[in-house]
């Protein structure tokens, strides 16, 4: 099982855990839940940053593994907007038992440029593969060069894409991770009150490496949404119930149906067929689950394995809605090996976890008539398995694990400990009161 180390980096005193299949990070602002997720994202994107990296450029060096190393520090750098003059820190990644990636700064001088160290293993199966991809590189350009037909050209750029396929299997093998990775910010409804001024970024850097990136994504997802939702499922090959559950938990979250059409105002959510709201003035909360809501869709149509976190899925919903995203997100979960992290404030959400896991517990064993009984009251797609998932309560004292070992749940005590400050606030009043 993978594993993240976190020292001293951001708001983040001290964080080690296993990177289980769902991990539900909760605490107060600014303790640190989103600097866990990012820098969990970062290390799992590791290796399409090194590969894309690799093809873009020339690397002439005696040693390009240097290189690498000395691009991924500074991206990491940018990436959480870091100077040279940071304070000392160290986040490590275990992928396996003998690979593993470790950025940090240990000396307080100020501008000195924080190190990367790999597992050797590691740093000799990297090594390999760029000495075989710039090797590549050349031959194919000098193929390129020379005269060649048209059909030699086209077979030429055929190879060309078998090869950089082969080369993507090769790096997921040794990182030993195959999960596509995607990032779903908070603040998602920006990306649907200003959508027309967000579809072509001039100047990316004035947003985040993570929203960047959700932006670019969603101004590509969006074009696949032409046609309604069940012709979508339609056209492709999955389990009936499953596309009949998808369907269902969509309509039931967003009320509706997201619609795209550039030849008009482009983005609607249409209620009926000719009843509908352009995205810009839908509600706060159709606005925030929207792009959540096609992504699950899209990945589980396309049946890709990703990993995906998912920042305050709770924005702007009610309480019961709250609870379908997160039957949405167990039915993501159980397809496809998907990964999943949620850093969130809301004691619904966590409430709605232990539902999945208590139905897994009292339905695995039961059949027939006593199974269904269960299934009526959580579908059997969204149950999640005790062995799968941790918790933890992160605060600017350290973090705990919320798990209770003995029942399999979440501690109910933990879940809303705001709600028991208020009660004792409001039994203090109501014993002063005359």
């Amino acid at each position: 099982m993978q594993r993240i180390s976190i020292e001293n980096f951001g708001p983040v005193k001290k964080f080690e855990a296993d990177v289980t299949d769902v991990m539900l990070l909760i605490g107060p602002q600014a303790s640190g839940k989103s600097t866990i997720s990012k820098s969990i994202f970062i290390f799992k994107s590791i290796k399409d940053e090194i590969l894309d990296y690799i093809y873009a450029n020339d690397l002439t060096s005696p040693k390009p593994l240097l290189d690498l190393l000395s691009h991924l520090v500074v991206n990491f750098l940018d990436n959480f907007n870091l100077s040279l003059d940071c304070e000392l820190f160290r986040v490590a990644y275990q992928y396996s038992p003998t690979k593993q990636i470790a950025i940090y700064k240990n000396q307080s001088k100020s501008f000195v440029i924080p190190k990367i160290k790999l597992s050797n293993i590691l740093e000799n199966e990297l090594s390999l593969l760029i000495t075989e991809i710039l090797n590549y590189k050349i031959i194919s350009k000098e193929q390129q060069h020379k005269f060649k037909s048209l059909e030699e050209l086209r077979e030429l750029e055929s190879d060309r894409r078998l090869q950089f396929k082969n080369f993507k299997s090769r790096i997921d093998n040794i990182f030993e991770e195959t999960h596509s990775p995607v990032f779903i910010p908070a603040g998602r409804s920006l990306m649907s009150t200003l959508t027309n001024q967000l579809q072509d970024i001039n100047n990316p850097n004035i947003l985040d490496y993570f929203t960047q990136s959700f932006v670019k994504r969603i101004n590509l997802l969006k074009t696949y949404f032409t046609d309604d939702l069940n012709t979508l499922i339609q056209n492709r090959n999955i389990a009936v119930d499953l596309g009949s559950n998808l369907l269902d938990l969509l309509k039931k979250i967003l009320k509706g149906e997201y619609r795209f059409n550039a030849d008009i105002d482009k983005e609607r959510i249409y209620f009926k067929n000719n009843q509908y709201v352009k995205l810009q003035y839908a509600s706060s909360g159709q606005q925030e689950s929207v792009w959540i809501l096609l992504l699950i869709f899209r990945y589980i149509l396309d049946e890709t394995s990703v990993f995906m976190v998912f920042e305050e899925p709770e924005a702007h919903l009610y309480p019961e809605t709250q609870s379908d995203v997160v039957e949405l997100i167990g039915l993501l979960a159980n397809v496809y090996n998907n990964q999943i992290i949620i850093t969130t404030h809301s004691p619904y959400i966590l409430s709605a976890f232990n539902n999945l896991l208590y139905a897994y517990q009292v339905g695995k064993n039961k059949i027939g008539d006593e199974k269904e009984a269960v299934e009526s009251i959580v579908n059997s797609k969204s149950w999640i398995d005790p062995n799968r998932i941790s918790a933890y309560f992160i605060s600017e004292n350290g973090y705990e694990s919320i798990i209770d070992e003995e029942l399999k749940l979440i501690q109910a005590e933990k879940i809303d400990s705001a709600s028991s400050i208020i009660n004792d606030k409001f039994n203090d009043l109501f014993n002063l009161d005359d």
